[in-house]
């Protein structure tokens, strides 16, 4: 129990023993206002009896104050309480200097708030706050550095090259060194291809309300709609990351990138490993533009430091955005979408979006028994697909 809380208990008791002294209190005055009239006079029980009634009660004034010096770092000064209101009162100022042989106070019944506060008090109306507290959304970013275009069909097709056998080369017969350079065949290439084909997938997620909770409050259906579409956008960038190409997903790009093969001997440097990929990259004719990060690994690299008794960054600077400082010229992509522990990094020109259907928001009561249980049905859906071109484009691997 908290001093605050004793506290008000303890005092709750001093003031009904007070109420009950002074019910005894004013009985007695009566009586001894009926022997006045009566005889001119007090017996003396009853004045003695009145004279430690007035004793108690004083002293249960006194414990009052000491209670009140108790409680008050822990509670907020409130109305007097029933033995200071006596105490203080003309009428026992009186009784004590003789003036008067009775002394009586009219106590009313307090009306106070309710302890501790909660919401069911009555008499005051607690402040509501407007909107709905969330937890923060995840920054999306995949969408904004990947090109996209739109689609009227459920499959994307496209014509990737196989093998390139490239024989370019001067016009001579190779039997011979001495042999002529006209007249003969000049050098066959050749070169093959394949046909791709990345299917139009659905994204979607319903949530049911009742008719009465949408016309009762007017902006529970706006909340919604906004966090069914970002419950949509999150699916989508973990789908265009990690998608694995079965049961309806998406293939994500980190899972049909190049894997990065390892140095040997194995480095353990996160900035060299990424330098490492980038030349994989370069020697595959590739030049990779952003890299996927999850945010522990950015921070890991990012407060790197010199050594133990160098206090300087090897990498970061705090005076610039943690967020846009290219990493070897590449465009860092931070998102907790990312596995700790592994990037992924590419060209963006090697991969594209193509939308069937943007996000859309669609409310409807036909879904089963809706109708007849006034019960409303909210649909987010979109329809996407997403074509790999180059597969060696995207490098990904562990740091």
């Amino acid at each position: 129990m908290t001093t605050e809380t004793q506290v008000v208990l303890e005092r709750a008791d001093l003031e009904l023993a007070l109420i009950k002294a002074n019910e005894k209190y004013e009985a007695n005055a009566e009586v001894m206002q009926g022997q006045i009239k009566e005889s001119l006079s007090v017996s003396a029980e009853l004045l003695s009896k009145n004279e430690k009634l007035a004793e108690r009660i004083a002293e249960s004034n006194d414990r009052l104050v000491a209670l009140e010096q108790r409680g008050e770092d822990t509670s907020t000064p409130g109305p007097a309480n029933i033995g200071e209101q006596f105490t203080k009162s003309s009428q026992y100022a009186d009784f004590v200097g003789g003036r008067t042989s009775v002394g009586r106070l009219e106590l009313k019944t307090a009306i106070i708030n309710t302890f501790p506060a909660s919401s069911v008090q009555p008499l005051v109306q607690g402040q509501r706050l407007g909107g709905i507290f969330t937890t923060p959304n995840r920054r999306l970013t995949l969408r904004d550095i990947l090109p996209t275009a739109p689609t009227t069909s459920n499959l994307v097709e496209f014509t990737r090259e196989n093998a390139f056998t490239n024989n370019a080369g001067p016009q001579r017969d190779t039997a011979s060194p001495l042999a002529a350079i006209e007249n003969v065949a000049k050098p066959e290439s050749a070169i093959t291809f394949t046909l791709a084909t990345v299917p139009v997938v659905t994204l979607a997620h319903w949530i049911p309300l009742s008719k009465q909770v949408v016309a009762d409050s007017p902006m529970l259906m706006s909340y919604v709609n906004g966090r069914l579409t970002y419950g949509l956008k999150l699916k989508e960038e973990t789908q265009l990351l990690l998608g694995l190409g079965t049961g309806g997903e998406i293939t994500g790009i980190q899972t049909g990138a190049t894997a990065y093969t390892v140095e040997s001997p194995q480095l353990t440097n996160e900035i060299d490993i990424i330098r490492d990929a980038i030349t994989q990259a370069q020697v595959a004719e590739y030049s990779p533009n952003f890299i996927v990060l999850n945010p522990a690994d950015w921070d890991d690299i990012q407060r790197r430091k010199v050594g133990t008794s160098d206090d300087r960054y090897v990498y970061g600077d705090p005076n610039q955005s943690w967020q846009s400082t290219p990493l070897w010229g590449l465009t860092p992509v931070i998102t907790n979408s990312q596995t700790a522990g592994t990037f992924l990094m590419g060209d963006t020109n090697g991969a594209m979006i193509f939308d069937r259907e943007q996000a859309s928001i669609e409310v409807s009561n036909a879904n089963g028994t809706d109708f007849t249980k006034n019960m409303v049905t909210v649909l987010a859906e979109e329809r996407i697909a997403l074509a790999i071109f180059r597969t060696e484009a995207f490098i990904t691997g562990s740091l």
